[in-house]
């Protein structure tokens, strides 16, 4: 039952979990493969094809459909086609995926060691940088956490209901990224599926149709994109080959060493990592005294380990998944009984790396001068500020907890001497995603540079502006234009393009790519650069910056 305390831990829990996710969600300019979901949904709209993906034009069925069907949805709801918006359906499968922790942790151990595993996962760098950024890997790793909860939630009724519902969570996430949501929670039940023979109970007639009735489920949007493609030139089946099994088996890139996840995994973990890795060793020596959930989650975690490093193509997002199941292992071991010197152990290393990060913080005054000499960076007045703010504030949950220490009990619903971790480690994440990174957005040149450049197009139409080599999505989105841009592959294009008849042209390029072009002079008496993108003293790669030059007939 909720008492007055469980209830008051669990409104301060999910507050703070809404706070870390969704603050200043759309303050940053879009980066990296986030600009892939914005263009191809806007591209979506553009041509009312949501079936078929495109960048500028041209077919990019990399991932499966549902991720930009939901920014889509959002898009309707909301009436907004932004950074927010691509970002929120990664934010509210963040959500999902802390409730399926704390339901495993509360299911299978008590309620405090779901809370405590909820705590670490919402405060983990991983959790946080994939929540808040428009990709499919949090809706990913939703699914598989909510499929692994509904399998303990109906062990014990392998009904039709209760196959066709793991079967529908599996096929919904793997049209957001890929199979592995159907063989992440198959491989992670695995072991509890094989104890005693529990599997004779699920060879029945009710699993075979659920589990034809979901695979027909993930296939339908495949086969009706394959039926109405009409000239469109990629595969939503080649896509689930090749970004799956042909990845797995036989990589054509992402290609590294097949122990990189024994450190990215420990990375993604942060600032968690101490008690994590201490937990481990813990455990591994006490592998005989486990209970068999305990033993359960071991197993499963190791599986799903040993099954991302099996494959051919490594990423550290890739393993994304483990970190539920990671952050219930490390709760686990703050809970039990026994093992008193190895959690102060792994609580004192905790405490060190924590101490370490508000002291940098506090000391920032004295440490920007050191990275000014050797880096360039120049740091604004609000990050100095915001950076001093935080480091005092990730301070006083231990001084406090000589004071206050019930209080911090109370709020946060979890034991003693994890209660004031868990506050330093909410405020040093919750402030650098929310605070400080938005901060350090404003040295992004994209955003601005595709603004600016939007302000010279009025009048021009798309086939005026052409781009060489290559156009970033995220340029393409931020110019949103009702048409494709021209690409230019060969400087002959370019000399073409240059001497069309059209009385106004616009020709964008990175600004390395200038001297292969034109090694006398830039463009010509006819041209005059109207825009570049910013450099800064510390960036090394200024000639992979953009340039943009008005032509004139």
């Amino acid at each position: 039952m909720f008492t007055d305390k469980n209830r008051l831990s669990a409104i301060i829990f999910w507050a703070s979990a809404i706070l870390l996710l969704f603050w200043g969600l759309g303050d940053r300019g879009l980066w990296a493969s986030e600009g892939r979901w914005a263009e191809i949904t806007r591209e979506m709209f553009l041509s009312r094809d949501f079936l078929h993906p495109t960048i500028n034009g041209e077919p990019y069925f990399d991932k499966p459909l549902l991720s930009y069907w939901f920014i889509a949805i959002v898009s309707v709801i909301t009436g907004r086609l932004d950074e927010w918006a691509v970002r929120l359906p990664s934010a509210i499968s963040g959500l999902l995926a802390l409730w399926a922790t704390t339901y495993l942790g509360r299911k299978l151990w008590s309620r405090e060691v779901g809370r405590v595993a909820g705590w670490i996962l919402l405060t983990t760098y991983g959790f946080l940088f994939w929540g808040r950024t428009a990709a499919a890997d949090m809706e990913n790793l939703a699914a598989i956490t909510l499929a692994v909860a509904w399998y303990w939630k109906r062990r014990e009724t392998p009904n039709f209901f209760s196959y066709i519902v793991f079967y529908l969570i599996c096929s919904l996430g793997a049209q957001t990224k890929g199979l592995t949501a159907i063989v992440i929670p198959i491989v992670a039940v695995l072991p509890d599926f094989l104890r005693e023979h529990r599997w004779k109970m699920h060879l029945s007639f009710s699993h075979l149709m659920a589990l034809t009735l979901g695979a027909a489920i993930y296939l339908c949007p495949l086969i009706y994109s394959a039926m109405t493609r009409e000239g469109y030139q990629a595969s939503g089946f080649a896509m689930v080959f090749r970004e799956n099994i042909q990845r797995f088996i036989n990589p054509f890139d992402h290609i590294e060493p097949f122990y990189v996840y024994l450190y990215y995994l420990p990375e993604l973990f942060l600032p968690w990592t101490p008690l994590f890795l201490t937990a481990i060793l813990t455990m591994i020596v006490s592998l005989k005294e486990m209970d068999s959930k305990t033993k359960w989650l071991f197993q499963a975690s190791v599986l799903i380990f040993l099954f991302f490093t099996a494959s051919g193509s490594r990423r550290s997002y890739y393993i994304l998944p483990i970190l539920p199941f990671c952050a219930l292992f490390t709760s686990i071991f703050i809970k039990i009984d026994g093992k008193k010197r190895w959690k102060r152990l792994g609580l004192g290393l905790q405490i060190g790396l924590f101490t370490m990060g508000f002291l940098v913080e506090i000391l920032s005054p004295s440490i920007w001068p050191i990275v000014k000499k050797h880096v360039g960076f120049v740091p604004p007045e609000s990050l100095k500020f915001a950076t001093l703010i935080l480091g005092f504030l990730a301070l006083a949950p231990f001084l406090l907890r000589h004071l206050k220490l019930d209080l911090m009990v109370k709020f946060t619903g979890i034991g003693h001497k994890l209660a004031p971790l868990v506050a330093t480690a909410a405020i040093l994440m919750g402030g650098f995603f929310c605070w400080q990174q938005v901060i350090l957005d404003t040295y992004g040149t994209e955003r601005p540079f595709a603004r600016e450049l939007k302000t010279h197009l009025p009048g021009l139409s798309p086939t005026d502006i052409a781009f060489y080599r290559h156009v970033s999505p995220k340029v393409l989105f931020y110019l949103d234009l009702p048409k494709p841009v021209r690409v230019l592959k060969e400087p002959v294009l370019v000399q073409d393009f240059l001497e069309s008849d059209r009385k106004l042209k616009v020709l964008v390029l990175i600004h390395g790519d200038l001297m292969d072009l034109f090694p006398d002079s830039p463009v010509g008496l006819r041209a005059k650069q109207i825009l570049r993108e910013k450099v800064y003293p510390w960036e090394r790669k200024g000639h992979r910056k953009l340039v943009a030059w008005m032509i004139l007939d």
